[in-house]
């Protein structure tokens, strides 16, 4: 993701209302010679205007309507919030290790939501312009968990730690996470160490990576209707890259999750996570 910087200089008399486009652009020089406001989009060449005058005013492009703020400067508050977020990871999972036997999935999630700027700046998600007060970059991201644990009364006992880390970004506009990626590490017969980065003893372990996809509910702020996939084939992959023996990433996912068949080895399921206040 790469972020435009924006400026726009906002040197207007109270009562006249301030349009600003989604790129920053503006038709004509916004001061005249003696200091004063030139004509706006609006105003016609003798300084009367068709927009009347009230305090707010909708501007064009993907900005979508700003409100005129006490210090003249526009601003559009995002449906989406930052902050610490919480929820779940499931699914199934077969791993080479084991025979390709399908594991039971299951996991805690936790993610940070960091918003990218202000309605005055511009960024660039998946080579398309949006305010960057509807970016969020998703930090910090981690599922943590065991497949195929038992529970013997209310002792946990048995199965397969793993680890993944999560990367992204949300488009708030669309209400949905873009660009998700996990990368997993798990371990047969050991314990997780370092981060949970490596298998601890005899480092009996895999990784698996691949893509995460959400939506994004603005009224409970919580990433809805999750869904991951990730094949040890793609392990050490950034989602950005060929496949190990190229073509695309899709080339080594099982679209339905029926992993352990034909030499393909990975998970699938699904996740959520909600803001917590």
């Amino acid at each position: 993701m790469r972020v435009v910087w924006v400026g726009w200089t906002i040197l207007v008399a109270a009562w006249v209302p301030v349009f600003f486009t989604a790129c920053g652009s503006k038709a004509n020089d916004p001061l005249l010679d003696n200091g004063e406001a030139g004509p706006g989009p609006g105003d016609d060449a003798s300084g009367s205007s068709s927009s009347g005058g009230s305090g707010s005013s909708s501007g064009s492009g993907s900005g979508g309507i700003f409100q005129a703020g006490d210090a003249g400067v526009m601003t559009a508050p995002s449906a989406c919030k930052a902050g610490h977020y919480q929820g779940m990871f499931t699914g199934s999972y077969s791993s080479n290790l084991i025979a390709g036997l399908p594991l039971t999935v299951s996991g805690d999630v936790e993610l940070t939501l960091n918003q990218q700027g202000s309605s005055t700046m511009m960024c660039v998600v998946h080579g398309e312009f949006e305010t960057c007060s509807n970016v969020f970059t998703l930090s910090n991201g981690t599922i943590t968990g065991v497949a195929n644990q038992n529970m013997i009364g209310d002792s946990a006992v048995g199965g397969y730690p793993y680890f993944c880390s999560m990367t992204g970004t949300l488009d708030c506009a669309k209400m949905v996470l873009v660009d998700g990626w996990i990368q997993c590490t798990y371990c047969v017969f050991d314990q997780l160490v370092e981060g949970g980065t490596q298998c601890d003893g005899a480092n009996v372990g895999g990784h698996f990576a691949g893509p995460l996809t959400a939506n994004y509910d603005t009224n409970t702020h919580a990433f809805v209707d999750g869904s991951w996939n990730g094949a040890e084939a793609l392990a050490g992959n950034d989602g950005g890259s060929p496949g190990p023996d190229g073509g695309t990433i899709a080339d080594y996912l099982a679209p339905d999750g029926g992993y352990g068949f034909l030499g393909k080895f990975g998970g699938a399921g699904a996740w959520g996570a909600a803001l917590q206040k």
